[in-house]
Formats: C-alpha cells, sequence, structure tokens
C-alpha cells in the first residue's frame, strides 16, 4: 500500500499546481487551508506535512513571528516553491524553516512540536498508513494539547453528497493520471485522530461540506509499542 502512495511524482505538476487549484476551485482551497490562522499565534513550533507550494507555511510564518517549522514532503520541486515563498514573506525565514525532503510516514522528529500540519495530504494516503502516522506522531508528542489543523475533502450527506462522490472521483482520476498516484478513496482520519487520542475542538465546512477545515487537539500521550 505504501508503494502504491511513494510512486507518485508531485514534480510533474508543482509549478502548476497554484493554477490549476485556481481554475478548478478559485481561492476555496486556499481559505480552507487559512481558516485558522489566527488560532495558531501561540503556536511555537511546527511540523508540516506535504504543504505542497507552501503558500499556507509562508503565510503561517509571516502571522506568527516567533513559529519556527519543519516541513516534510517526497517532492524536491513543491520543497523548492515553499522555500522561495517563505523567503519571500519574511526575510529570517530559512533561520525558521527546515526542510525534509522524504516520506512523512518514516520521518521522526528529532525536536519537540505544538503544531501538526496536514492539508490536502492525508487524502494521498490509505486507510492504514492515516491509522499508522496517526499514532506515530501522538507517540513523538508525549504530552497533551498539540494541535493537528488538517484540511481536506469530504463527502457531505444530503443532496450534495452525490455530486460531491462525483468530484472526488474525478480528482482522484486526474491526479492518477498527472502523478501516477493510485489511492482511490478518501481514508476516514477522525477515526484515526481519535484512535490516536486526539479531540476535534472546531471545524469549518466550505463549499456545501465538501471541503473541510479542522483544529483538533491531544488529549494524553499514547503509550509507546
Amino acid at each position: 500500500m505504501m508503494d502504491q502512495k511513494r510512486s507518485a511524482n508531485f514534480d510533474r505538476i508543482a509549478k502548476a499546481y497554484r493554477w490549476m487549484e485556481y481554475l478548478t476551485f478559485g481561492h476555496s482551497l486556499e481559505r480552507c487551508r487559512n481558516h485558522f490562522v489566527p488560532q495558531l499565534r501561540q503556536c511555537r513550533s511546527a511540523l508540516v506535512l506535504g504543504d505542497g507550494d507552501g503558500r499556507f507555511l509562508a503565510r503561517l510564518l509571516a502571522a506568527n513571528p516567533s513559529l519556527y517549522a519543519c516541513a516534510v514532503d517526497t517532492s524536491a520541486a513543491m520543497l523548492g516553491l515553499l522555500h522561495h515563498r517563505a523567503s519571500a514573506v519574511t526575510r529570517v525565514a530559512p533561520a525558521r524553516l527546515r526542510l525534509h525532503h522524504g516520506d512523512a510516514l518514516t520521518f521522526d522528529p528529532t525536536c519537540g512540536f505544538d503544531l501538526i500540519v496536514t492539508h490536502f495530504f492525508l487524502d494521498c494516503l490509505t486507510q492504514s498508513e492515516v491509522n499508522a502516522l496517526a499514532l506515530h506522531l501522538a507517540r513523538c508528542t508525549s504530552r497533551p494539547n498539540i494541535l493537528w489543523l488538517i484540511s481536506d475533502f469530504r463527502i457531505p450527506a444530503g443532496p450534495l453528497h452525490w455530486p460531491a462522490r462525483g468530484i472526488v472521483r474525478l480528482l482522484y482520476l486526474a491526479f492518477r493520471l498527472l502523478t501516477r498516484l493510485r489511492i482511490t478513496k478518501l481514508p476516514d482520519h477522525a477515526a484515526a485522530l481519535t484512535e490516536a487520542g486526539f479531540t476535534p475542538i472546531a471545524q469549518h465546512l466550505s463549499l456545501g461540506g465538501l471541503l473541510t477545515s479542522e483544529l483538533w487537539q491531544s488529549s494524553f500521550p499514547v503509550a509507546s509499542e
């Protein structure tokens, strides 16, 4: 299952990603990512997984001058764009930003952090990978009150259920053609985070419930195996 995800190559779409996003959803995804930025001003150390071209992290570093961040991504091209954008918004960004070119599923944080960020990233993983990632990061935190910020697609109930399923299916098909991503269905990240000891504390829905931005908080440390 991991091999399917790792075969995806997001370098191919790095430069065009911003415009692809705007052409399909306008600024909706960007607003979804940034919705909870004002609530993150007390955070001091962030672990950001798969931020893509770095628009969110640049915004976060500018809004929170005391924040240090570690960005992890399998795409070197995306990390390059992220570094460029972060440096453009604040001259001290390079001193506050550490880049790691690699797989988030095998990344072991070497320093404590009080914020985890996964924007439109968990939908690129299988359910078993999301389960494993949530448990791994919960054990790395080893303390309560860690915030986890998530933005992602969802399938709402009601009349928009089937249109949303169609949109998500088309998105997976497009990314399979463009990046070789093999994932075909949204994982249940809520179940994974709950099992790992996180509790939802805030949610904002947009586009009729197709998009969700969520804040979760760790309650009790998960025992090591």
